[in-house]
């Protein structure tokens, strides 16, 4: 039987580089080799290409791999592209748009729902207007190239005033919680716009929810086939949040899989997480993050991750594993779905 090449493009110009290294690495260690040939396609902090043989440490290729001048060569040879890139740069839409123009296959959502769930700002406007309706952490957005510096951070004091503290400060274009603080007065308000701002121009001031941190994992097109696991929960030591540290450094982080949750909490959550999908165009897969408040059980939705981690202690893998589609029959999975995406766009009609 032949095997179809299969691009991994890892790595990546965003500060989410090192876990795109970890998501390649186990997904490459993982997929199906009776039917597919691995091609690693490293992208390095500068936004060079290079590849070399699947056998190499990635870490090793993306240092010392041998140049790609011509891109679109090397991704036309192959049948379709894993883009296990998180953040901008890669995760936004702009990868997306280069494998559309060249028309290439690919894992996952196409460039609208990429740029939309990257962009916390804008997915909140979106999925909490009319006809979605979503419920989404209470807060706002700010903008100091629009609104000027000095009023955009005047407005941010204001807001954490009118929500109470703590709060929550974000770049409104940034993953794997960086860039992210917590603030419980105004001077350290004042430490988290200025880190957030490190990381964007346009920042989000939401209110510190005393919540549970659940997320659910969405495999499909958004039809009737669509899989929505149940939800799991990520349990840190009290006082703590989830930071990059936490998820990826510290290991302080446990999970429960699925977590326990009254039975109409639970499919509430699984229905509200298919309509964030679906509203946002996903394709593919998502990690859908809610927070949940503790006494009231109201959920809020927090965000749609449309490219979440593949390591080992990522959630994504680990609650499509509790729905029973194990690690390999994931990749494959979504490779398939990645292809009838592309079948399905290819026949449409582009001339009158």
């Amino acid at each position: 039987m032949s095997h179809q090449r299969l691009a991994l493009i890892y790595g990546g110009r965003s500060s989410e580089h090192e876990v795109s290294i970890r998501s390649a690495t186990e997904v490459l260690a993982a997929v199906d080799r009776d039917r597919f040939e691995p091609v690693p396609i490293a992208v390095t902090r500068e936004g060079r290409f290079k590849t070399g043989s699947s056998a190499r440490p990635l870490a090793e290729l993306i240092r010392e791999g041998d140049d790609v001048d011509q891109i679109a060569p090397l991704l036309r040879s192959c049948a379709c592209v894993f883009p296990l890139l998180h953040g901008p740069h890669g995760e936004d839409g702009t990868f997306q748009g280069l494998f559309e123009v060249l028309g290439v296959p690919y894992v996952g959502s196409g460039v609208l729902a990429s740029s939309l769930c990257m962009d916390k700002a804008a997915f909140k406007h979106h999925v909490a207007a009319a006809p979605y309706e979503i419920p989404v952490t209470p807060g706002v957005s700010l903008d100091v190239v629009l609104e000027g510096h000095e009023p955009a951070l005047a407005r941010a004091h204001a807001t954490a005033a009118q929500l109470g503290y703590p709060v929550f400060v974000k770049p409104a274009n940034q993953g794997s919680s960086v860039g992210v603080s917590r603030a419980a007065d105004r001077a350290q308000l004042d430490a988290a716009l200025a880190l957030a701002l490190r990381y964007d121009t346009r920042i989000i001031v939401e209110q510190g929810l005393d919540a549970r941190e659940i997320e659910l994992a969405v495999l499909g097109d958004g039809g009737p086939d669509t899989i929505v696991s149940m939800p799991g929960e990520i349990i840190l030591p009290t006082g703590q949040w989830y930071t990059y540290e936490s998820k990826y450094i510290d290991d302080v982080a446990t999970y429960a899989i699925p977590t326990e949750l009254p039975a109409a909490t639970t499919e509430q959550l699984r229905e509200l997480a298919l309509r964030a999908f679906r509203a946002t165009r996903g394709a593919g897969l998502a990690r859908v993050d809610f927070l949940v408040e503790r006494g009231s059980l109201t959920p809020w939705l927090n965000e749609v991750n449309t490219m979440p981690g593949f390591t080992s202690i990522s959630m994504y893998p680990k609650m499509m594993g509790a729905a029973g589609v194990a690690y390999s029959e994931l990749i494959t999975r979504l490779v398939e779905l990645g292809l009838d995406a592309h079948r399905r766009r290819s026949a449409l009609a582009t001339l009158r």
